[in-house]
């Protein structure tokens, strides 16, 4: 899994300390942890560096990644359709703080205990308007595109757009947000959203190969999507294309995280003529009400901007700004530090992908914060290299990495319960019930006062017809919470008494 292409836009700029570093990285992190390939950029003082594509956008036809393979970005998406509506905002056709239902017609926001007034771009931007959770699957690539209106009412089957909690008054992460973003866009601007998108956006930041939805039949190729057991998926149409249907390659997503920064010569302002500085500054300040309740894999919690991830003083006092996209097969993320226009973009066409992200991201950002102790490190999910160690020779090698990495980078990884409890459901799923037994027992090992813990254990016994060893396990579950309902009841169907 050689480089495939490099490019450096601007030797003059470039660190090859940093370059060098990911250059001998990046190939071992490929086998580590079994991702067919990853696309890295770096940028600085604002402008694009070094861009360099690796291992293979699809491994049965040796296709090779280059700045021009084409990713899904997942919820990246939602960032691209931030800069649609602040370009709204600044023609002044979109208020930032009024209610967004006075621009709708197609759809309006439900009825509820709350007031739908309250409900605006701003806090559709940082998922600060009490609109309900929801996340948005891929379909078949035949399915025809359905309408905004169609998915917001439930009808795509996503369940329907409701307002659930008094707007402002804490972050709620959700697609839906965008969603309805989306379909102020279409409304104000009288056009289908991803053609506005291509033209007020797109074109103008010389993105030529991006575009929401699938690619275009006659430009560059979409990479390949592989799951944890290096399996090739399907490439899905993602219908809701302002949360998670963003296609891109390193060339222009690189682009596009430089363009919310100044250059080193000032030739080139923040927002590149498409928004304006202020405006950049204003996406990139935390949302009131919007740290975030879900963990990161990326660093300590951050808060939400304007279609931004914003991690004050991250950087030795300076902020961090970015956002990741996750979908089935796909792991991205870009990350930037306006106050010194330094950046990194990194793209991958596998599930196990995050955690190759979550290492490069730590050497970039050791070199960013030009010091080793001011730099927050995200850590591994464990699952992930046990996973390859797994796809590579069994059960038996992944959990004897387990062992070894708990005595010689017990820092490095996340060691948390969900951690072994998803890789056993996991191997569940895929039909190797001994070897999800293996990986339950080894977490009721590690964690033994840990109710859900056992309660997985006896999930995985009883499927494997071990009547005795579930009833013992689910035993142990209920002693530890005996609130847990759920082990009641399998005991009951098991025809043992808790």
């Amino acid at each position: 899994m050689c480089a495939a292409l490099v490019l450096l836009t601007n030797p003059a700029l470039a660190d090859t300390s940093l370059e060098a570093a990911i250059d001998t990285t990046t190939p071992q992190l490929l086998r580590q942890f079994s991702v067919p390939g990853a696309a890295v950029a770096l940028i600085r003082k604002g402008e694009v560096v070094w861009m360099r594509g690796y291992g293979f956008a699809d491994v049965a036809t040796a296709r090779r990644v280059t700045p021009d393979t084409l990713f899904n970005v997942g919820s990246i998406s939602k960032t691209a359709t931030a800069w649609g509506v602040m370009r709204l905002v600044e023609t002044g056709k979109l208020g930032l703080d009024q209610p967004v239902d006075s621009y709708l017609s197609r759809w309006h926001v439900p009825a509820s205990n709350f007031d739908a007034q309250q409900v605006t771009a701003r806090r559709l931007l940082s998922h600060t308007a009490g609109i309900s959770a929801h996340g948005y699957g891929g379909s078949d690539p035949a399915r025809p595109l359905s309408t905004v209106e169609d998915s917001l009412t439930g009808k795509t089957g996503t369940g329907a757009v409701q307002l659930t909690a008094a707007p402002g008054a804490g972050h709620n992460y959700s697609g839906a947000n965008y969603r309805i973003l989306e379909l102020a866009i279409e409304e104000i601007s009288g056009q289908p959203f991803q053609a506005w998108m291509r033209t007020e956006i797109f074109a103008r930041l010389g993105m030529k190969s991006t575009r929401f939805d699938l690619p275009a039949p006659d430009g560059p190729a979409l990479a390949t999507p592989y799951d944890g057991f290096s399996k090739p998926l399907p490439a899905l149409r993602y219908q809701d294309l302002s949360a998670a249907g963003l296609s891109s390659s390193l060339r222009d997503l690189a682009g596009f995280t430089a363009a919310a920064l100044p250059d080193a010569r000032h030739r080139k302002r923040a927002g590149r003529g498409v928004l304006q500085p202020a405006t950049l500054a204003q996406m990139a300040t935390p949302a009131p009400n919007s740290r975030w309740i879900d963990r990161d894999p990326f660093g300590p919690m951050p808060q939400y901007g304007l279609g931004y991830t914003v991690r004050p003083a991250q950087f030795a006092g300076m902020t961090g700004i970015g956002h990741g996209g996750s979908n089935s097969g796909w792991e991205s993320l870009i990350q930037a530090i306006p106050a010194t226009g330094d950046g990194i973009v990194i793209m991958t066409n596998s599930s196990n992908g995050s955690a190759l992200i979550a290492a490069l991201l730590c050497e970039w950002r050791r070199s960013a914060a030009a010091a080793a102790a001011a730099a927050e490190c995200p850590t591994i999910a464990v699952k992930i290299p046990m996973l390859a160690a797994y796809d590579g020779g069994g059960i038996e090698p992944a959990i004897a990495l387990y062992r070894k990495m708990r005595v010689a980078a017990v820092d490095s990884y996340d060691w948390s319960v969900p951690q072994l409890n998803s890789l056993g459901y996991l191997l569940m799923r895929a039909g190797d019930v001994p070897g999800a037994v293996r990986i339950f027992q080894l977490n009721a090992e590690t964690y033994p006062r840990e109710w859900n813990v056992f309660d997985s254990l006896g999930e995985a016994y009883a499927r494997a017809g071990d009547k005795a060893r579930a009833v013992e396990a689910y035993r142990r579950s209920v002693a530890l919470n005996p609130h847990n309902d759920n082990g009641r009841e399998a005991l009951r169907q098991l025809g043992a008494p808790p």
